[in-house]
């Protein structure tokens, strides 16, 4: 027995009014081919049909008359008519795009999923509503697919709803795969979302992809880059984020974050940099150095000692500073070392102040 949708299922489906369901009614645009013994309408497959042909042609701007005309022509073909609207939503605003996908699939498929019928006749309004209220409800209901959510997404402005829209995203189970396949997008906005999005999803299959981007032209990117590597933690990005140290257009702060959470890899990479490098960067090494967490018995450790002790001795006194302060980081293990430095006269009141807070 072919199903049946009662006005109400339909007019919460696809968020259509059911005064407009009715208005279709009583124009003699979408009328309801059943009826229940209590004289409920009910919808059948080819009546949603219909609606979808309904919303597609206001799509193209045609008032209601003109639809009606358009339908009552009897070499009308339904997937013909999906696919002159596919068309049309290829050449609107980036807005419609994200309804392509879904309505190829309709146009090119004898065995249609009413279900998705239904999904995408909301979608055409929810999705591309002009109140950004609208859409964020809609991304909060994670409605359709991720390639739908991405499309929405790409197109998004207001960053309220770009932020529900990727927690929706992060919920799907391909969005990692799906967004890596966008990465390479020419829009740097968009290239800093899908970034977040990886961001979120915590995904080390995702860090070959990222690495390219932290030589990104866009500092945005490199940015929003380096903070996604931070929640991802993958030793595999320690070398290129400490290769970034002493860059101007990269916050330090965020950067360091993403170089202690790679862990032990880059203690190898940050005693190059602190060995070589200027000496801002090779303070910051030494800041990065002072918070990594490794075995405090194992050679990591001693490295570390021994490279931070070394730098007390720096040309550059910020560097000494620096050292001096990743030292204190370490813990009582490290308190005879600060005990040397009290010998060097810009180091010796901070020296102080570490082994006695109370001193003043």
């Amino acid at each position: 027995m072919e199903r049946t949708w009662r006005i109400g299922e339909v007019a919460e489906r696809t968020g259509l009014t059911r005064r407009t369901l009715r208005h279709y009614d009583d124009l003699g645009l979408l009328v309801p081919s059943e009826r229940s013994w209590s004289d409920y309408r009910l919808y059948t497959e080819d009546d949603l049909l219909r609606l979808l042909q309904i919303q597609n042609l206001k799509a193209l701007g045609l008032s209601l008359a003109e639809i009606a005309d358009a339908l009552a022509d009897p070499d009308l073909d339904a997937g013909a008519t999906l696919r002159s609207h596919l068309g049309h939503l290829e050449e609107q605003i980036a807005a419609e795009q994200r309804l392509a996908d879904r309505l190829r699939r309709l146009a090119g498929t004898s065995e249609r999923s009413w279900d998705e019928v239904l999904d995408a006749i909301a979608a055409t309004g929810r999705l591309a509503h002009f109140d950004p209220t609208v859409r964020l409800r809609t991304a909060l209901q994670a409605p359709g697919s991720t390639l739908e959510l991405l499309d929405a997404l790409a197109v998004e402005r207001d960053p309220a709803v770009q932020e529900v829209l990727i927690w929706s995203l992060t919920r799907q189970p391909d969005a990692t795969s799906a967004a890596l396949a966008r990465l390479d997008n020419a829009d740097p906005d968009l290239r800093c979302l899908l970034v977040r999005l990886l961001g979120k999803t915590s995904d080390a299959a995702s860090v070959p992809a990222l690495l390219p981007l932290l030589a990104d032209a866009d500092p945005r990117v490199v940015g929003s880059t380096v903070r996604a590597l931070t929640s991802i933690g993958d030793p595999a990005a320690a070398s290129a984020l400490v290769a970034l140290l002493g860059r101007p257009d990269v916050a330090e702060a965020d950067l360091l974050d993403a170089i202690v959470a790679t862990g032990p890899a880059a203690v190898g990479p940050l005693v190059s940099a602190a060995d070589t490098g200027r000496p801002d960067v090779r303070a910051a090494a030494a800041e990065a150095l002072g918070r990594l967490k490794v075995d405090p018995s194992g050679k990591d450790a001693g490295r570390i000692r021994t490279v931070l002790t070394e730098r007390l001795a720096d040309l550059d006194p910020d560097v000494r500073l620096a050292a001096l302060l990743a030292l204190s980081e370490r813990g009582a293990a490290e308190r005879p070392t600060i005990e040397a430095a009290l010998e060097d006269p810009v180091l010796a009141p901070l020296a102080r102040r570490l082994l006695d807070p109370h001193v003043t």
